[in-house]
């Protein structure tokens, strides 16, 4: 089967490629049917941690392992009016030569697989939109899609997984203000399980809530400001209580983020998130916020960009008050935030960071960054593992060091290239509680995107 799939895809790369060195149609909106295509192969390597354990001996999985990750996504665009859109895409996402088995990913707050590198020929994309609603600025978009704001910190799409961490079935509607826009929406989060289609069994977490953008006044600097409400939800009784308790899970945040890009070369970004709500019997009580600010260097070469970052968010120091005050990260990505080794997830957390972005040549980019990072509560957990703990906080709160440097090359008919490498560096409580061994990564990926108008 295996096999049979890498085939496959690869058979369709072959065609569509050749396809269309021949020639494209225009795929604009005023197409009303398009055929469009995203393929993506990645290759990664791990030495001394995998996507749940530090160090070479893991529970699960293997310490040093090479995997190969394909992802094709394929559908159908149609737009009978220039208000109706009907999208209807699938997805087949597979991995091979990867040391963890299928059962390595139960899950068991959601009491099932959820697996973040395979799920074979499934539903991505497929919902109807409808826009200028009785005339007015008003949308609606229903059905599976990407719910993503910002700069993806609290809604990310989590598209760096093989399967993608964040797709919904919902409902939003959208009205636009301007230059900004208040989206309201219900829905629920997709589970990935490879054995099942997604219709046959149980979702992730159900939610509700509204993301609003808007722009200040020029005499405010044209300040941008994006406040934001959620709630999440898991109804299952999977959730242990610090009195032992076994309950279900509602949450719900508040907040908002402030940024301005590019005033007279400066960047700044901030962002606040409060988290309440219950966890079995405990009081959620957490927070989480990070601060951005840069310079554009445009007039030298490569023009430069060099930015500071700091994201915070809170831990639980005592495991036996009633209180939940680990921040959980809402809904946001993971792999661009924290370090791009995804060693890190903003739960209980203190990550410095600093960057350095240049533009070798239109099209070729390269990012460096190096980081930090420290618990921010010495008595919780690294969230890596959440056995990676020290109730004493005997272990200190001294994670450790990363840098990485990512490139990318955006290349003609709709092919680019991506590669990378990471290096962290263990300091005392990664030491103490997982290896005292340094660790690398290292991947190369290939995308390529098609769309071709049929009618």
């Amino acid at each position: 089967m295996k096999l049979k799939g890498i085939l496959l895809v690869i058979g369709i790369a072959i065609f569509l490629y050749t396809d269309c060195q021949a020639g494209t149609k225009d795929t604009s909106a005023e197409n009303i049917l398009t055929f469009g295509v995203n393929m993506r192969f990645r290759y990664e390597y791990m030495d001394n941690f995998n996507l749940n354990y530090y160090g070479d001996e893991p529970a699960k999985g293997k310490g040093t392992d090479g995997f190969l990750l394909g992802r094709l996504r394929m559908g159908m665009d149609y737009r009978p009016t220039k208000n109706i859109h009907v999208a209807v895409w699938g997805q087949h996402a597979q991995v091979w030569d990867i040391g963890f088995k299928e059962s390595d990913f139960y899950n068991s707050t959601f009491d099932q697989e959820n697996n973040p590198y395979e799920d074979e020929w499934e539903l991505y994309n497929t919902y109807l939109e409808v826009t200028q609603i009785l005339d007015q600025p008003l949308s609606m978009k229903a059905g599976r899609q990407i719910i993503s704001y910002g700069d993806k910190r609290i809604f990310g799409p989590g598209q760096w997984g093989n399967t993608g961490k964040w797709i919904w079935d919902a409902v939003k509607f959208s009205y636009k203000l301007g230059d900004g826009f208040v989206d309201a929406f219900y829905g629920k989060t997709m589970l990935h399980d490879s054995d099942q289609f997604s219709l046959n069994h149980d979702h992730g977490f159900e939610s509700y809530g509204f993301y609003s953008h808007f722009k200040l006044p020029k005499n405010l600097l044209g300040i941008m400001v994006e406040p934001f409400f959620m709630t999440k939800k898991n109804d299952r009784d999977t959730y242990k209580g610090e009195n032992g308790q076994w309950e279900d899970f509602d949450s719900y945040y508040l907040g908002g983020r402030i940024f301005r890009m590019d005033l007279n070369g400066w960047d700044a970004d901030f962002t606040f998130i409060k988290q309440e709500g219950d966890l079995s019997d405990d009081d959620i009580d957490a927070y989480g916020y990070h601060a951005l600010i840069g310079y554009n260097f445009k007039n030298i070469v490569f023009t430069p960009r060099i930015s500071l970052e700091y994201s915070y968010a809170s831990g639980d120091s005592d495991p036996t008050d009633g209180k939940k005050e680990t921040f959980d990260g809402a809904f946001g990505a993971r792999d661009k935030m924290f370090g791009r080794m995804n060693l890190f997830q903003w739960k209980n957390l203190k990550d410095a960071q600093i960057n350095l972005e240049v533009k070798l040549k239109k099209g070729f980019y390269l990012t460096a960054e190096y980081h930090q990072f420290w618990l921010a509560e010495k008595e919780d957990a690294w969230y890596l593992n959440k056995n990676y703990k020290d109730t004493t906080g005997n272990s200190g709160d001294k994670i450790g060091k990363e840098f990485d440097i990512v490139g990318r090359w955006d290349l003609p008919r709709g092919n680019q290239i991506q590669f990378g490498y990471g290096h962290f560096w263990p300091d005392e409580f990664a030491e103490k509680q997982a290896s005292d061994k340094k660790a690398d990564w290292v991947f190369l990926q290939w995308t390529y995107n098609f769309s071709y108008g049929l009618i």
